[in-house]
């Protein structure tokens, strides 16, 4: 249907791949712009997807390096990962590399469609645990992000941040959506003190090493 959410699906396990992509599918809102098994799937839905639900184990690969991909791409669509293993390393890993959220597989199918539209507006999808986990150590951000931090700390608005980097404006506002919610931060204010106080961008905007 018109302005639907399109979401890719990629999963190693063909029960669970099939269940997420029917409830998926059932809903009048979304359409499933794919499925897949690996992590070439992963990349290929990443261009015709609005969101990619994916599992951070595939076959014969490792699911977080479609994060990777996700951040070349331009707009970058929001990717959530989804893991039958809750360790805290996967989770931290997640945060550092960019995820838009984080779910277990033992989920209800109806919370992974409700943080598909989450994510879909920009939002994240981590449990209240998870964040503690990945906040006990704040994470370096992606040079991409630290270029984007620049931007705040020298004033720049969203619009100048993304003609500088030759980015989309609404890639920019996604970038920075999630660095508010990774670091607990409220505001541009806060972000850029954060940023400079941990020597990520100097005082006057421009990146560290």
């Amino acid at each position: 249907m018109p302005g639907s959410i399109r979401v890719g699906v990629v999963d190693d396990h063909p029960s669970i791949l099939a269940a997420i992509s029917a409830a998926i599918a059932a809903e009048p809102d979304l359409t499933l712009s794919g499925t897949g098994r690996t992590l070439e799937d992963a990349v290929e839905l990443l261009s015709r997807s609005d969101v990619l639900l994916c599992d951070v184990q595939l076959e014969g690969s490792d699911g977080l390096r479609v994060l990777d991909a996700a951040r070349r791409a331009d707009p970058a669509p929001p990717v959530l990962l989804i893991s039958g293993y809750g360790h805290h390393s996967v989770v931290r890993a997640a945060v550092e590399r960019g995820a838009a959220g984080y779910l277990d597989k033992s989920a209800e199918i109806a919370t992974i469609v409700a943080a598909v539209r989450t994510v879909a507006r920009g939002g994240t999808v981590y449990s209240a645990a998870d964040l503690a986990d990945a906040r006990r150590a704040p994470r370096v951000p992606t040079g991409r992000e630290r270029q984007v931090i620049a931007g705040v700390v020298a004033g720049r608005t969203n619009g100048e941040i993304a003609g500088s980097l030759g980015l989309s404006e609404k890639t920019v506002e996604t970038h920075l959506h999630r660095l508010f919610d990774r670091y607990a931060v409220m505001s541009r204010t806060e972000l850029a003190v954060l940023a400079v106080a941990e020597g990520w961008v100097r005082d006057n905007g421009g990146v560290q090493g």
